[in-house]
């Protein structure tokens, strides 16, 4: 927990824990997606914590959005202090998967938080596009999305 939630001992301190148990002292992270293209599939948004979760593909937390209009903003809200990624894809032909070439390049729209791109050879690495959120914080980042 961190110095925000932290108040004293004695009936103090019983009510800090029991409002740090119920999630007020827990970070969000907002991710705003640009470069949607409206009304074409869906969002397909994946929160990651950590280095191992994201090379085995194992998301913290996922979400599925419309693709409403240029910019759509992925709330993850109740999260522990910790690092974070965020990595989206357009689905825009319906088939649940990012679709590749034969060499394994995207076919859809894609993007990391704070902008990471990744080498000629594969996606960024989870250090590259990791935010810090903190205990009762809010964090914001922009995913543009690439062809």
């Amino acid at each position: 927990m961190g110095a925000a939630c932290r108040i004293g001992l004695g009936l103090v301190g019983a009510v800090a824990l029991t409002l740090a148990a119920a999630g007020v002292c827990a970070g969000e992270l907002r991710a705003t997606i640009g470069n949607v293209k409206p009304q074409q599939g869906k969002l397909w948004v994946a929160l990651y914590d950590g280095t191992d979760a994201y090379r085995a593909e194992r998301r913290f937390a996922g979400q599925i959005l419309e693709a409403s209009g240029t910019e759509v903003t992925a709330v993850f809200a109740g999260l522990p202090a910790g690092r974070y990624g965020v990595a989206v894809f357009q689905d825009r032909n319906g088939d649940s998967v990012l679709t590749t070439n034969l060499l394994g390049v995207p076919r859809e729209p894609y993007g990391f938080s704070g902008g990471a791109t990744g080498g000629a050879f594969g996606p960024p690495a989870f250090d590259a596009f990791a935010l810090e959120v903190p205990d009762g914080g809010t964090v914001t980042t922009m995913v543009p999305l690439t062809e």
